[in-house]
């Protein structure tokens, strides 16, 4: 079954938004087992709409369009599909109870002004909004199905949840489809194919496919395992089994399942073991503790952070030695070791992550090129470090610094041996 999606708008044609509604919408048909053939974005013009329509309609299935349905003069999806369509538009009173409902909700009331919204495709399905004022329609033509949707990401995903899934789902045979995600941080993608390669050459039925997903900001790999047929409960036992496998080959190699961050499973462990953190940052600026207080609950492990951006406080607050800077500079082993252990004592917690270095995209030197970065991490015993060379791209830099700081610590926490 082809299912191709149409969005309607100038404004993402001209960079204004991000059409988030494409990529919303191809999850939501992915979970049914429909896979997405074509993706189209175009104007809010006559012809350009009935472009976008007339041809999808020669080759997909079912066609999902979001876009032009508001209540202004440049919303003309609603005119533009009735007249491609030959249908002619009536007062449909649901739709105009609805916006009355809607507007009362808010303490204001309708006028005449608002029935055009309500002059709908006589022949269409329509699909009420409650959480907005323009209906969706659902037309069906030579076997074909044609559904439009407004463009407020809402909105849409309130039609699509509660109408155009389920009649769908009523109509067609649709085959299952399960998912299983494992996170994984500390290889790319290259070296997990070539770990995983005999399973996928020999172990992985052609009804199971295995897709390697990077993240290059945040340094990871998700692996997505994907199967396809008609029971449910069979492809579940079938992805356990290849899961297991995959387990047990990567071994700490994966930190999570689904969408799981990397904070949130160091905040797991720090909980079952209830040890706390603090962190001493100099080039992520407080991104370590920022990605580690978005997870919900993390004031039970995570105390506070030191952003010691100038060496003066690195001095007088951390206790790194004038020494220690005057001949190894900020950016070294040296200093991120006396950062984190004075992290730790200052705000006495059972670890503490400490990191500097040069962010870029300028400041480098031969000596320490930009994406020169050395991170540590101090608990009781021992202080650990780590080199990292990166690139040029501040953000990637900071980002990809956070990650792999909270990876090592996941390591330390977890008992494996840091080299």
């Amino acid at each position: 079954m082809k299912v191709h999606i149409i969005n309607i708008g100038d404004e993402i044609l001209i960079g204004q938004i991000i059409n988030s509604n494409a990529a919303t919408m191809a999850n939501y048909l992915n979970e049914y087992g429909l896979a997405v053939e074509e993706m189209k974005t175009v104007s809010d013009q006559r012809e350009s709409i009935q472009n976008a329509v007339g041809q999808a309609l020669e080759v997909a299935d079912i066609i999902l369009m979001t876009g032009g349905l508001g209540p202004t003069k440049d919303d003309i999806t609603k005119t533009t599909l009735a007249e491609l369509l030959g249908l002619e538009l009536a007062f449909h009173q649901a739709s105009f109870d609805n916006i009355v409902r809607l507007f009362a909700e808010f303490g204001r009331q309708t006028d005449d002004r608002y029935k055009i919204q309500s002059f709908m495709p006589v022949g269409a399905t329509v699909l009420i909004n409650k959480v907005g004022t323009a209906s969706g329609m659902w037309f069906e033509k030579n076997g074909k199905i044609v559904v439009s949707m407004p463009g407020v990401p809402r909105e849409m995903q309130y039609l699509m949840q509660n109408e155009v899934l389920p009649r769908l789902k009523a109509k067609f045979q649709m085959p299952a489809i399960q998912h299983f995600t494992l996170q994984t941080m500390g290889k790319g993608e290259t070296d997990l194919s070539d770990m995983l390669e005999k399973l996928e050459t020999e172990q992985l039925p052609a009804h199971i496919k295995l897709a390697y997903l990077p993240d290059t900001i945040l340094g990871k790999v998700r692996l997505r395992l994907t199967a396809k047929g008609q029971d449910t409960d069979l492809l579940k036992s079938e992805l356990n089994t290849h899961i297991s496998t995959m387990k047990n080959i990567l071994g700490t190699l994966v930190f999570g399942e689904g969408d799981t961050s990397i904070e949130a499973e160091v905040g797991k462990l720090l909980r079952s073991q209830n040890l706390t953190l603090s962190t001493a940052e100099s080039c992520t600026g407080g991104n370590i503790a920022k990605r580690l207080t978005s997870v919900a609950g993390s004031s039970q492990y995570f105390l506070g952070s030191v952003v010691a951006y100038s060496n003066p406080i690195k001095e007088q607050v951390l206790g790194v030695s004038k020494q220690t800077l005057d001949e190894y500079g900020a950016v070294s082993e040296a200093c991120v070791k006396e950062m984190a252990v004075g992290a730790r004592k200052l705000l006495n917690t059972d670890y503490a992550i400490a990191v500097s270095g040069i962010a870029g995209p300028d400041g480098g030197r031969p000596d320490k090129p930009v994406g020169t970065i050395w991170l540590a991490i101090a608990n009781k015993e021992q202080v650990y470090s780590k080199k990292l060379q990166l690139g040029s791209d501040r953000n990637r830099n900071i980002e990809m610094t956070t990650s792999t700081a909270l990876n090592l610590l996941r390591l330390l926490l977890i008992g494996q041996e840091i080299r």
